[in-house]
């Protein structure tokens, strides 16, 4: 700062000239040199240079290490890609130590999907006072490996009372839940019957269905490197063995790689809220990503209205910058846009306090804003039921740092801060808070960005989440979201939400139990037992965790039999409608059984429930 005038300084990256196109690490967090304030933490890169396309995950193993600089002694860990291998990370088995000087290491024997290797890359960081976590009252056994063999994307309890696991190659094992073990295993293949492999998502079971099995899944091409356009399906499951497939939607937008159709789940108006990730880095067009637009329906909450959808399926959702012909904003569309700005998520909950949460990926460094510039070459005009009244947003390449992953509380119409110029959304996150480049200085958020309700850092990859709807341990975890983060922890993370606005107000990290995973992706609760059952899908399989203190069985708690009484005029007319109202003030589920007309009414009245 000088006489007033703020400038920021830029990161120049030298290029080794080494005759070949070999990746290398720009930057790490924490930074060379730097400390390291969360010890329960891990070490990632901030930014990669990667000529020749994504990190081949498979050679990290053996090549990426922290070292205790002092003693040189190796620290147990775990090493970690992400789904578009564009980042490196080391978490390690237990907490850090305070004060404490570490070296990372990446050897040359990390390659990219061409076989070329990285350039050798060390840094190193020192611990900061790091203290302790904070002890709770909540602990979980752990029972690993309940099932093995599958990568598991979703996991859900059907109403038959058993669990089901859609696996990445669009196959359903199903279990029965038996005191700590999965039994009676049965493999469904329903969809790769029909399609083939599969790139397999979202598994979500139709509530209010009295006990039949309707399940919805979200699924694409089987391959999760250079996938076809166009390519997202949603299928609903019906019969005992869910045998039977029908394809709702067909041509949703898909990424080059694993930004897919992803979760979904049911709101509490009866519509199918689908998570839809970015075709982008960070809304423009990149190399990283196979120059590939983002569309109208891309990096968004979608909702589909059940009740609207055609007679004649699959509904074709290719939009007009596609050259399609489906108009969400139609007054008959089954599918809109519930919510837009949100880059990669994977999964999303309804609350019961009745909000919408969704973790979001954020971007590695790298990635390419748009331009709200007419006269820009890279500009790219908004859909006819979009405007644009801001100022002008410049277009930036190459931003750095890698962005924050944030839990969004979503609402309708809502942005949050992944562009895309088809919706006329130019900024990305918060603007310049988040953007480290002098085209962005002063640039303030767009004027609908609602901002998040948590943020996790960076590098942790918050996918699955759920609502603990137990009242096990007094009820101390009732009603807090529970997200996995896949990265940099390998845990589950506890997040209470509240206050005026029902953000978050407080998070727990190293509940007993709840950490030390393999890549976890997804979770689903057993909520008659308070069981957790955790998708590794590093290691390939579902972990079980049992709550140490038992919940409290309310359907137990017997209720004296009560008579209403509804006084009436004899003869005459029909009396009109009386309705008698039952609330459940417990936490659990409420049975009402025996309802009855009793005396002289039984054979005058008649008795609707």
């Amino acid at each position: 700062k000088n006489g007033g005038l703020n400038t920021k300084l830029q990161t120049v990256v030298i290029v080794p000239s080494t005759g070949t196109a070999r990746p290398f690490v720009v930057s790490i967090n924490p930074p060379n040199g730097g400390t390291l304030n969360d010890c329960s933490s891990g070490v990632s890169t901030e930014q990669l240079v990667l000529p020749n396309g994504r990190i081949d995950n498979a050679t990290l193993d053996g090549n990426v290490f922290l070292f205790i600089n002092a003693s040189n002694t190796a620290v147990a860990g775990t090493v970690n890609g992400t789904g578009g291998g564009d980042a490196i990370t080391f978490v390690p088995a237990e907490a850090l130590s305070s004060n404490t000087t570490y070296r990372f290491e990446i050897t040359d024997g990390v390659k990219d999907i061409t076989g070329e290797s990285m350039i050798p890359f060390t840094s190193t960081f020192t611990t900061g006072n790091c203290g302790s976590v904070t002890p709770t009252d909540i602990e979980f056994t752990q029972y690993d490996g309940v099932a093995t063999g599958a990568g598991y994307t979703s996991l859900a309890i059907g109403p038959d009372g058993k669990l089901y696991g859609l696996t990445i190659g669009g196959e359903i094992h199903r279990w029965d839940m038996t005191g700590t073990t999965l039994s009676n295993k049965e493999v469904i293949t329903t969809l790769t019957d029909k399609y083939g492999a599969r790139a397999a998502i979202g598994l979500v079971f139709q509530p209010g269905t009295n006990g039949d099995l309707a399940a919805w899944v979200t699924h694409s091409t089987g391959v999760l490197q250079n996938a076809p356009e166009w390519d997202g399906n949603l299928s609903r499951l019906t019969g005992d063995d869910l045998e039977t497939e029908e394809l709702v939607l067909t041509k949703l937008p898909r990424s080059i790689r694993d930004h897919l159709t992803n979760s979904v789940v049911f709101g509490p108006d009866g519509a199918i809220y689908i998570n839809q990730g970015s075709n982008s880095a960070m809304g423009h067009p990149d190399g990283a990503w196979g120059n590939r637009p983002e569309r109208l329906l891309s990096a968004a909450v979608l909702r589909l209205d059940l009740a609207k959808l055609p007679n004649s399926l699959p509904l074709d959702v290719q939009t007009a910058d596609g050259n399609g012909s489906y108009d969400p904003f139609a007054n008959d569309a089954a599918l809109t846009i519930f919510a837009e700005g949100i880059r990669n998520a994977y999964d999303l909950v309804w609350h019961t306090n009745g909000q919408l949460y969704v973790p979001t990926n954020g971007s590695a460094a790298g990635g390419n804003t748009p331009t709200s510039d007419p006269n820009d070459a890279n500009y790219i005009a908004p859909n006819s039921n979009y405007t644009y009244a801001g100022p002008t947003i410049p277009y930036v390449q190459s931003i750095s740092p890698t962005q924050f992953d944030w839990l969004f509380r979503v609402v309708a119409n809502g942005y949050y801060g992944h562009p895309n110029p088809l919706r006329a959304n130019y900024v990305l996150n918060r603007g310049d808070v988040d953007v480290n480049n002098a085209a962005y200085n002063g640039v303030a958020p767009d004027a609908n960005y609602l901002g998040a309700a948590f943020n996790f850092d960076k590098n942790k990859s918050p996918n699955g989440v759920i609502e603990y709807r137990s009242n096990a341990f007094g009820g101390a975890l009732q009603g807090k979201i529970l997200v996995v983060r896949y990265s940099q922890n390998d845990d589950i993370i506890a997040l209470e939400p509240g206050g005026a606005n029902l953000d978050i107000i407080s998070s727990t990290e190293g509940i007993d139990g709840f950490t030390g995973f393999s890549n976890p992706l997804d979770l689903i609760e057993d909520v008659a037992t308070g069981n957790i059952y955790v998708s590794e899908y590093g290691a390939n399989k579902i972990t079980l965790l049992t709550p140490d203190v038992a919940p409290i069985n309310e359907s137990a708690i017997a209720l004296s039999p009560e008579t209403i009484y509804i006084n009436e005029v004899a003869g005459g007319n029909a009396s009109p409608e009386k309705t008698v109202t039952i609330t459940n003030i417990g936490s659990q589920t409420l049975t009402i059984s025996n309802i009855a007309l009793g005396g002289a009414a039984a054979g005058l009245f008649e008795l609707n429930q």
